[in-house]
């Protein structure tokens, strides 16, 4: 499903005008739209780290793999930004396009710069995808892919990024996500497979 989401996303953005995708990615707008997105877009900022904070109780693997991956991704994020300060898309429309207005939504901080990559879609899918290595079950997997491209399509819908700052972002979580993955398989803890109720119950 990944591999058909970057096809996709790859061919809109090579066959379209940056804005111009901008604007069509955005224009089914509504009410209930902006406050979902508005709300839903946190799921790329804090939560992962809640809730790897409450799977300590369950299993000191995945929190902690979540959170090494979070903060390497987190990492590149940052200096990928500070490499490439390209204004986000409210600033690049005033810029180039000042007769056209952009939708946005009431109550939402809109930023200027550091475009990209989306960091809150590397969050995202660097997140869900740790989330996959850790279960089975076919049909949740597939709902947590979902929940990372909601994240990213919310930074398009929020007018925060550009649908190319998502690519990435989505690229960049999922890269580092499965390096984490391949360094615990390789270099195995023994004390990492406890968790805060195991250690309670001895």
């Amino acid at each position: 499903m990944y591999a058909i989401f970057v096809v996709v996303m790859v061919v809109l953005v090579s066959v379209n005008n940056k804005a111009d995708l901008q604007l069509w990615m955005t224009s089914p707008n509504s009410a209930f739209a902006d406050t979902f997105f508005h709300y839903y877009t946190y799921v790329g900022d804090w939560i992962p780290f809640a809730v790897a904070g409450i799977l300590l109780f369950w299993s000191f693997r995945a929190a902690g793999f979540i959170i090494v991956s979070q903060l390497i991704s987190g990492m590149f994020s940052r200096l990928i930004k500070a490499l490439w300060n390209e204004p986000r898309p409210v600033l690049y429309f005033k810029e180039h396009y000042p007769a056209i207005q952009l939708h946005t939504v009431a109550g939402e901080h809109i930023n200027m710069w550091h475009s990209f990559p989306s960091g809150h879609t590397i969050t995202a899918f660097a997140f869900f995808l740790a989330l996959t290595y850790f279960t089975k079950n076919r049909a949740w997997q597939v709902l947590y892919f979902v929940l990372a491209v909601l994240v990213g399509f919310s930074r398009i819908y929020l007018q925060q990024h550009f649908a190319i700052d998502v690519l990435v972002g989505s690229l960049v979580g999922v890269l580092v996500t499965m390096g984490c993955k391949y360094m615990i398989d390789k270099f195995p803890i023994k004390w990492i497979d406890n968790s805060f109720f195991r250690l309670l119950n001895k």
